[in-house]
C-alpha cells in the first residue's frame, strides 16, 4: 500500500485529508510542522509527501528544500491556501513534484496522488 506523508499544521486538514485519501488505498501518517515532520521522513520514508507551504517554524518550502537534500528522489506536493504564479515557481524550482492550490476537488487530489506514485514507482524500477 502507497504511503502518504501529510505535514500541515491544522489538525483538521489532516483529517479530512485522512478521511479521502485512506479509501482510495493509500496509507497516511502525519506531522503538525516540517521540523517534526522532516525528523519523521529520515526515521520512516513515505513514498509520498504532501506539505503545507503556511506553518511555523519550519515552512514548506524550507522543508522541502532539506527532504530534497536529505533523499533526492523524494516526491513532494506542496498545498497552499495562499496561490501564487511565485510561490508556484518557488516549489517547482525546490524540487516539488506537484503544486496544489486550495481548496482543491477531491478528484484533483486523488489524481494527482496517483501520478505521482506512480512517477515514483517508475523512478524506483529504474534504481
Amino acid at each position: 500500500m502507497p504511503s502518504v506523508f501529510i505535514v500541515g499544521d491544522l489538525l483538521s486538514i489532516h483529517e479530512m485529508l485522512d478521511a479521502v485519501i485512506q479509501p482510495t488505498g493509500y496509507a497516511t501518517a502525519f506531522a503538525m510542522d516540517g521540523e517534526s515532520g522532516l525528523a519523521r521522513y529520515k526515521e520512516e520514508r513515505f513514498d509520498l509527501v504532501l506539505a503545507d507551504i503556511d506553518m511555523k517554524p519550519v515552512d514548506g518550502i524550507t522543508l522541502l528544500k532539506q527532504l530534497k537534500a536529505y533523499d533526492p528522489p523524494a516526491v513532494v506536493i506542496i498545498m497552499t491556501a495562499y496561490a501564487s504564479t511565485e510561490s508556484a515557481i518557488q516549489a517547482l524550482k525546490f524540487g516539488a513534484f506537484d503544486y496544489l492550490p486550495k481548496p482543491f476537488r477531491v478528484d484533483e487530489l486523488i489524481g494527482t496522488l496517483r501520478r505521482d506514485i506512480e512517477y515514483r514507482e517508475c523512478q524506483v524500477k529504474r534504481s
